[in-house]
């Protein structure tokens, strides 16, 4: 009987084919894939807790957002910026943020009030939520 065998992918060990890894570098690929897969389970799936959700669904929200977006259809963040540097480049906004959150006992009473919100584009709603922080260089 003939038996193929391939090299191991991780450590370069004769192995049979079709067999990925030896037995000694599987168990490593599998505990460092765990790792990775609880790793980014606790940081990307959260879940929003279901009195926001109910909230950021309701109809009420929807029509207050699309006016809100309607009036002030350029980011106010970008707008800010142009002033102050003399430049025309503003985007178009994207978003409705609230800027007092919601999650907030204030913000939870100010949540459909016009004043507490502000329309962005994607980029400085990212920012004001503080994401993705790590992967941008700090001046």
């Amino acid at each position: 009987m003939i038996m193929l065998v391939k090299m191991c992918a991780r450590c370069q060990k004769i192995i049979e084919a079709p067999n990925r890894y030896c037995n000694k570098c599987r168990t490593i690929i599998e505990k460092q894939t765990e790792e990775i897969k609880q790793r980014n389970n606790s940081r990307y799936n959260k879940q929003r807790d279901k009195k926001y959700t109910q909230f950021y669904n309701s109809k009420a929200w929807r029509t207050l957002r699309s006016k809100y977006i309607n009036k002030h259809y350029l980011c106010e963040k970008c707008e800010e910026e142009a002033k102050l540097r003399n430049e025309y480049a503003i985007q178009l906004a994207e978003e409705v943020h609230h800027k007092e959150p919601i999650q907030t006992t204030t913000g939870w009473l100010r949540r459909l009030d016009w004043n507490n919100l502000i329309s962005l584009c994607h980029m400085h709603h990212d920012i004001a939520h503080g994401r993705f922080k790590g992967k941008r260089k700090q001046k």
